[in-house]
C-alpha cells in the first residue's frame, strides 16, 4: 500500500488516496514571497491613494485589489491547487459581482450632478431643514 493511501474505518478494502484532513504543504519561501508581494501592492496602494488620476481613481484601487486578493485566494486559501470546478465556481461568483457593481455605477450616473453640490434638488438652504415647520 502507498504511504499516501489509507483504508477507511468502515470499509477497509476501499483504499483513499490520501488521508482527509491533509492540505497541500506550500513551501515557506513561497509564502514569503507571496507576503513581500502583498506587502508591494499595499504600498502601491497608498502610493496611488496621493495620485489624482481623475475619473480612473476607482479603478486603479479596484485593480490593485483584484490583484492582492487574487494573491491570497491563489497561494494563502490553497485555489491554485484545488480542483479546476472550485476555481470556475469562483470566477463565477466574481463576474457575478463585478455585473452588479457594474449595474449599481451605472445608475450613479443620474444623481452625479446632487451629489456633487452636496444638496438635494429643490432645498437652497440646509438650515431649512433643521427649523420646525409653521403651524
Amino acid at each position: 500500500m502507498n504511504p499516501y493511501q489509507t483504508a477507511s474505518m468502515n470499509s477497509p478494502h476501499d483504499v483513499h488516496d490520501a488521508p482527509h484532513g491533509v492540505g497541500h504543504i506550500v513551501p515557506l519561501s513561497l509564502l514569503l514571497k507571496v507576503f513581500g508581494g502583498l506587502v508591494f501592492l499595499t504600498v502601491l496602494t497608498v502610493a496611488a491613494s496621493l495620485v489624482n488620476f481623475g475619473e480612473f481613481n476607482l479603478v486603479v484601487a479596484l485593480a490593485i485589489a483584484v490583484v492582492k486578493a487574487s494573491l491570497v485566494v491563489l497561494f494563502f486559501m490553497h485555489l491554485r491547487w484545488d480542483k479546476p470546478f472550485i476555481s470556475i465556481i469562483f470566477i463565477g461568483c466574481l463576474i457575478f459581482v463585478g455585473l452588479f457593481i457594474s449595474l449599481a455605477l451605472l445608475d450613479s450616473g443620474q444623481y452625479r450632478s446632487s451629489v456633487i453640490k452636496q444638496e438635494a434638488p429643490g432645498i437652497k438652504d440646509h438650515h431649512t431643514l433643521l427649523k420646525a415647520p409653521p403651524q
